[in-house]
């Protein structure tokens, strides 16, 4: 009997998961999610290397408020991006974790805090 090996390379990275969204759809998404505020005032500044650079004026007091994402897998890694303030990737164990998926025409993002609770949001890929 001749045993026949069939190899099925396994490939991990950002574009399997986002094969109907781009890296800046799904860091508008993020940021409207994780700051409570209208998916259609995220405009995305650039995509560069892989990371997409988000911005959005807050409406209370004028000020912009910038983000810059990656993606990992089905992992939304951010880090706040302000000319003053340019914070850390959030990977510490302590980060809530932000997550992304894809069904049809929908991107949902997923957000899940360190005291297990967690928040869903979906939007419609074309409003991004």
């Amino acid at each position: 009997m001749k045993k026949v090996w069939l190899l099925v390379p396994l490939v991990f990275s950002s574009s399997l998961y986002a094969a109907e969204a781009n890296v800046g759809q799904v860091c508008k998404a993020a940021a409207a999610s994780m700051f409570g505020r209208d998916h259609k005032i995220m405009k995305l500044d650039k995509v560069e290397s892989g990371i997409a650079y988000v911005h959005y004026i807050r409406k209370d007091d004028g000020t912009r408020w910038a983000i810059k994402c990656k993606l990992i897998n089905d992992q939304v890694m951010w880090a706040s991006d302000n000319p003053d303030s340019t914070g850390r990737w959030r990977d510490n164990p302590a980060d809530s974790v932000v997550k992304y998926s894809v069904s049809g025409k929908k991107l949902t993002i997923s957000e899940v805090y360190s005291d297990g609770s967690s928040t869903d949001n979906t939007y419609l890929l074309k409003d991004l």
